[in-house]
């Protein structure tokens, strides 16, 4: 029996969050979902993920949380996808999450098909059923 794919959605709006996971998910395609940083650094620490998918800003309009994510990923997980998502970008954002080792960078609002399909290039088989 093969294992499930694991995608983590980090987001600080529930709605977000409910709304990926329904998407993601596939067949073999299990989606986490979170809405803090500590959340998130813990569920990365404690799981093996195929692609995580997070927010720039979790907490406050000044947070780049998902920037400190994407550093704990590379650090402690290194090979594992890391997608930002944020509705405050900027070509300096965009520059410094690339830099750091994102392999997607999407600003708010993004049609889901452009991560699916960016998860599909990497093998992941978000939102087959």
């Amino acid at each position: 029996m093969e294992t499930a794919q694991r995608i983590l959605f980090v987001d600080d709006e529930a709605a977000m969050g409910f709304s990926y996971k329904k998407l993601l998910r596939g067949a073999d395609v299990k989606v986490d979902d979170c809405m803090t940083l500590d959340d998130a650094l813990g569920m990365i620490r404690d799981n093996s993920y195929n692609a995580i998918i997070t927010d720039l800003r979790l907490s406050h309009s000044e947070g780049n949380e998902g920037l400190e994510i994407l550093q704990y990923v590379m650090v402690h997980k290194p090979g594992t996808p890391v997608i930002l998502l944020t509705a405050y970008g900027s070509s300096e954002i965009r520059e410094t999450a690339l830099t750091l080792g994102a392999c997607g960078y999407f600003d708010k609002p993004v049609q889901i098909a452009k991560i699916i399909s960016l998860l599909r290039g990497m093998g992941i088989h978000a939102g087959e059923s």
